[in-house]
């Protein structure tokens, strides 16, 4: 069975009441805990509400101080400022508050800087947990992952939260929406940077298109950095393949009739109603932004391409979402590395990022 937790951030007054609903459905995934990223009201501090299982929660500064928090209900354990990293449900992680900050004004370039501290100063940390920013945040590094799952409440975009699977890295992001939407579900696969895959790994896309199955993705989207050879792969023949060249290729055989590709001077895929900006380079261009300038970045690109809902990108080895006020920015990592892709499920924004896993090496007798 998965080892699945559940994380969620920002209950506050939880006016929506969301929280309950959130639990029942973490008790549906069979989740075996808890993470909570800070800005709990007291009147949560209720093992029950919890569904009884074991919970890790952030203290904010005031809490730390504050005689209503001095000790954590049955099962539960407490982090505070000065006592971040705990080990919980057999993981090393981190569990905070208010890191988000290091992106929000700062880059993803100083963020990676405070995550290098955390792992020079506590060994064997493989998770970084925070929140306060009301929004949902991954930086999927080699040695720790930072999540922040959105707010429960006063979120962008419903009600937030995230499940996690410790034993594959696995990760969904997810939301109650506000109002129930009138379409029905469907899912978007996104890989990029596949490059000479088909050399190093035989089976990746016979793999890729069983996990895209499983995951009931009809549409895929190569962000680019795609060898010209892969190009019409018959393993992807059940899918709609839109596929993005670099300018410095060209592709002039006939494509197969559910292969497209993306235009380099309007860049713009429309799926069942929704629009996906795909610039393979802009993901060099994170690292150096912050979420402000990646924010006015957005609204730049909405000025050109005004129904635009995600911008997907590529062209770094770590996985990346950022959910900013008016679009998704999602790179799915990079696929020769750790054969990573993403899965997008509308129209209530479910984002998964998850890998094809490597069989380890066999036993020598």
């Amino acid at each position: 069975m998965p080892k699945l937790i559940g994380v969620l951030s920002d209950t506050h007054e939880d006016v929506g009441n969301a929280l309950c609903h959130i639990v029942r459905i973490f008790k549906g995934l069979g989740v075996v805990g808890i993470v909570h990223c800070g800005d709990i009201h007291r009147k949560h501090l209720d093992p029950k509400l919890f569904n009884s299982l074991p919970v890790i929660c952030a203290l904010t500064e005031e809490q730390a101080n504050d005689p209503a928090f001095t000790t954590p209900p049955d099962g539960w354990v407490f982090t505070t400022p000065a006592d971040r990293i705990k080990t919980f449900c057999d993981v090393k992680m981190y569990v905070g508050h208010k890191k988000s900050f290091e992106f929000l004004t700062g880059s993803e370039a100083k963020l990676a800087q405070a995550i290098a501290e955390i792992r020079k100063n506590h060994d064997g940390v493989d998770w970084l947990f925070a929140g306060h920013t009301h929004h949902q945040i991954c930086d999927q590094g080699r040695l720790i992952t930072f999540v922040n799952p959105g707010a429960v409440e006063a979120s962008f975009d419903g009600y937030e939260y995230a499940v996690i699977d410790l034993d594959t890295g696995k990760i969904v992001f997810s939301r109650i929406p506000k109002v129930k939407p009138v379409i029905s579900q469907f899912h978007v696969g996104v890989i990029s940077d596949s490059l000479n895959v088909s050399d190093l790994i035989s089976t990746f896309w016979s793999n890729l298109a069983a996990a895209m199955r499983a995951q009931k993705v009809r549409a895929i989207i190569h962000c680019g950095n795609i060898s010209l050879k892969d190009i019409g792969r018959a393993e992807l023949s059940e899918f709609q393949v839109y596929f993005n060249l670099r300018s410095d290729q060209s592709y002039n055989r006939p494509l197969p009739e559910n292969w497209h590709l993306i235009p380099q001077n309007n860049p713009v895929v429309e799926i069942e109603g929704y629009k996906f900006y795909v610039r393979l380079d802009f993901g060099a261009d994170i690292s150096n932004q912050s979420e402000v300038q990646l924010d006015s970045i957005a609204r730049d690109l909405l000025k050109k391409h005004p129904e635009i809902s995600f911008v997907l990108c590529g062209f770094s080895r770590s996985a990346f979402l950022e959910e900013g006020q008016l679009v998704r920015i999602i790179n799915p990592g990079n696929v020769v590395s750790d054969q990573n892709f993403a899965v997008i499920g509308l129209p209530v924004a479910e984002i998964t990022l998850d890998h094809i896993p490597v069989l380890p090496l066999p036993q020598i007798e």
